[in-house]
C-alpha cells in the first residue's frame, strides 16, 4: 500500500521518514532559544518556547548515536515537530535534523525485514525498511520513539 509520510536526513547515509499524521511543522530554532535542563539524557539540548508553550528540543545525533559533530551552535537549527498518536496524549519533541525531504509517497509492505543495512542498529524506532531507487528509508513509529523518551519527560513533569 502507498502511503504519504514526511522525510528527513539525519546525515548523508541515515534517511527516515515519518507517517503524515505524525508530523507537526518544520520550525528553525535559535541555540540561544534553548533552555538547557539540568539531569536529563545528553540527547535532550533543552526545551525552547513554540507558540506559548515548552517543546523538547532533540539531538538526533546524539539519540541515534551517529556521526557526531561538533555543531557550530551560532548557527540556526532545522527541527521538525513530532507528535505521538496515542489518543489522549498531546506529547511533541522537536527532532534537530540536518536536512528537509518533504513528502514522499512509499509503497509499504506488512511484513518487516531487517538486512545488514545501516538502519537496522534504529530497528526498535522502525516500523519497516523500504529499499527503492537506490536508496534506504527507515519508517519511524513515533509510538516507539515517544515511549523511549518518556521517561525524560516525566523525569521533568512534562505534561504535553
Amino acid at each position: 500500500m502507498k502511503k504519504d509520510y514526511f522525510a528527513i536526513e539525519l546525515s548523508e547515509s541515515i534517511h527516515l521518514a515519518l507517517p503524515l499524521e505524525n508530523m507537526g511543522t518544520v520550525i528553525q530554532i535559535n541555540p540561544e532559544q534553548i533552555c538547557l535542563m539540568p539531569g536529563v539524557s545528553n540527547y535532550l539540548l533543552g526545551v525552547t518556547n513554540y507558540q506559548g508553550s515548552l517543546l523538547w528540543v532533540l539531538d538526533t545525533e546524539q539519540f541515534f548515536k551517529i556521526d557526531f559533530n561538533l555543531k557550530n551552535w551560532k548557527q540556526s537549527l532545522t527541527a521538525i515537530i513530532i507528535k505521538s498518536s496515542i489518543p489522549g496524549t498531546q506529547k511533541k519533541v522537536a527532532l534537530v535534523v540536518k536536512k528537509i525531504q518533504g513528502v514522499l509517497k512509499v509503497k509499504t509492505q506488512s511484513n518487516i525485514v531487517y538486512s545488514d543495512s545501516y538502519l537496522s542498529q534504529f530497528q526498535v524506532f522502525l516500523d519497516e525498511i523500504v529499499i527503492g531507487n537506490n536508496s534506504t528509508l527507515g519508517i519511524l513509529n513515533s509510538d516507539k520513539f515517544f515511549e523511549v523518551i518518556a521517561t525524560e519527560f516525566d523525569y521533568v513533569g512534562d505534561r504535553q
